[in-house]
């Protein structure tokens, strides 16, 4: 499967970022009796993230889509700005950074570990339902005390793009590139469509997070969602959406290069490589 995808006068090229070992207990899902079930263990064994992100170049423009991990989390992450820079993608080229949403594994590479902004000349672009909830508030407000530390997070990497933030609603932030609101992993959850020429793609973020069992049991959240049912409501609605006018995805936790078509399975869905 190519890592790049033409659409709409755009190049669209997956970046890694590196991988997320965990467990799916780990990961936060919040019905371990389905889960165990499906998986055939009371301990399921442990599975892996991809981390991906999505370079948007053409049109005078050259939008990253989420940052992942910065130094944040640990040796085998982080591995996106060396990845730009040895593709011939000068840092300081990127023109736009559009974030899905503020949780660490997508916007904690906005900067360094000093602090400093790695895209000295992007302009953020984020949908204003998930910059108000993340940026406009302080930590201490926070219902619980993991948003209490990604919001502490999310106003840190923000803080050397606030000049040039443009907040957005539902429609065209770009030339033909649009924001589409799919709230409850985070409040303003986003998803980014690339579309020209009768096609699309649709980068869809945390839609999904673990491939095989989210497929055949949508209904399931984490409890890394914010609202869980609201996530999964929404959830199902893109799967039906996607499978139905076969419109390509690009996610950020599908094995890399994470692009794909959803096939509709009875009540259920599956994967089909782009």
């Amino acid at each position: 499967m190519t890592d790049s995808i033409a659409i709409g006068g755009y190049t669209v090229t997956a970046f890694s970022d590196g991988r997320l070992k965990t467990t799916i207990e780990g990961a936060g899902a919040n019905d371990n009796a389905v889960i165990c079930a499906f998986t055939g263990s009371e301990n399921p064994e442990p599975v892996i993230f991809a981390v991906n992100t999505f370079l948007i170049e053409g049109r005078g423009v050259r939008a990253l889509v989420d940052t992942g991990c910065g130094n944040t989390r640990g040796s085998s992450l982080g591995k996106l700005t060396a990845n730009l820079m040895a593709a011939g993608k000068p840092l300081d080229s990127i023109t736009h950074v559009l974030l899905t949403h503020f949780h660490p594994d997508h916007s904690n590479g906005l900067i360094d570990g000093a602090g400093t902004a790695f895209f000295p000349n992007a302009e953020l672009i984020a949908h204003e339902t998930e910059a108000q909830f993340w940026l406009d508030s302080e930590p201490s407000q926070s219902p619980n005390a993991r948003i209490e530390r990604n919001r502490q997070a999310a106003q840190e990497v923000c803080a050397p793009y606030r000049k040039r933030m443009h907040r957005v609603k539902d429609g065209e932030a770009l030339p033909g590139i649009l924001a589409r609101l799919s709230p409850g992993h985070t409040p303003g959850h986003t998803c980014w469509i690339v579309e020209g020429n009768g096609d699309s793609l649709m980068i869809w973020g945390d839609t999904i997070h673990l491939t095989r069992l989210q497929l055949a049991h949508p209904e399931i959240g984490f409890n890394v969602d914010v609202d869980p049912a609201m996530g999964a409501a929404s959830r199902m609605r893109l799967l039906d959406q996607v499978s139905a006018d076969q419109t390509r995805v690009a996610g950020m936790h599908l094995e890399f290069p994470g692009y794909a078509h959803i096939l509709k399975r009875g009540s259920n869905y599956a994967l089909a490589e782009a």
